[in-house]
């Protein structure tokens, strides 16, 4: 269905070598024989992607407000890139929504970001067409893959588990829900990654159980900066 739709296009990316990371926001790269401090939008892990001596890929955003004047975008992994830039997973979920031939929830005919929902905003509200329902969407990206398998998340996720139980509620309450998860890595199936948050994998199930839409959907990158749809991706049933 639409697979390699074009979602969205970063400009300006320059290759760099990964040298280290000081900490959770901050990398140090190898650019042109000099060393620069890149910063790191994307709180997982990622130590399977941002490593010494891998290639990245980052992007000058010079800004009198910041620290550093680079961002980090994406890193090789296999031959391809993974975006590595959390800050654009809002973009490319609404470019997903926004085209009913791409949209898992169906065509939607209004759709608000950043809703208030009680004390909690929610990514998404939208309304469907032929759907008296509103439905509200969370947005989560998933960047970590081992052997075709896309787990999520890679680092404990309170703030997941807590999303994920006020999208049950929402369900209760007559409204949908649901979670549209952005697979970076190249995968075949997704899974809750147990070992790594045992209340999060069980809570997923739950919400599955009780009508949370959960889709995880492909996500390519290209070393041009191009984000293209991959299709949706089945769910490993436990």
């Amino acid at each position: 269905m639409n697979e390699n739709k074009v979602l969205l296009k970063i400009d300006g990316l320059i290759k760099a070598k990964f040298v280290s990371r000081p900490n959770r926001y901050l990398s140090i790269v190898e650019l042109n024989g000099q060393l620069i401090e890149v910063h790191v939008h994307d709180p997982g892990r990622l130590k399977e992607l941002l490593y010494e001596g891998n290639v990245c890929l980052i992007k000058f955003v010079p800004s009198v407000h910041r620290k550093t004047s680079w961002d980090m975008i994406a890193a090789q992994k296999d031959g391809a890139f993974v975006m590595v830039h959390s800050g654009y997973h809002r973009y490319i979920a609404e470019a997903i929504l926004k085209d009913s031939m791409v949209n898992p929830f169906g065509q939607f005919e209004s759709m608000k970001a950043e809703a208030k929902h009680g004390k909690s905003r929610i990514d998404f509200l939208a309304k469907a067409t032929g759907d008296e329902r509103p439905i509200w969407v969370e947005v989560k990206g998933c960047s970590l893959s081992v052997g075709g398998v896309a787990m999520f998340p890679d680092a404990p996720t309170v703030r997941g588990t807590r999303h994920l139980e006020e999208l049950m509620a929402i369900s209760e309450s007559g409204d949908r829900a649901g979670v549209l998860i952005l697979v970076l890595s190249e995968s075949k199936v997704f899974v809750p990654k147990k070992d790594t948050d045992p209340k999060f994998y069980k809570t997923f199930y739950e919400a599955i159980d009780k009508g949370v839409e959960i889709v995880p959907v492909q996500i390519e990158f290209f070393e041009s900066g191009v984000v293209k749809y991959g299709g949706i991706l089945p769910i490993k049933e436990v």
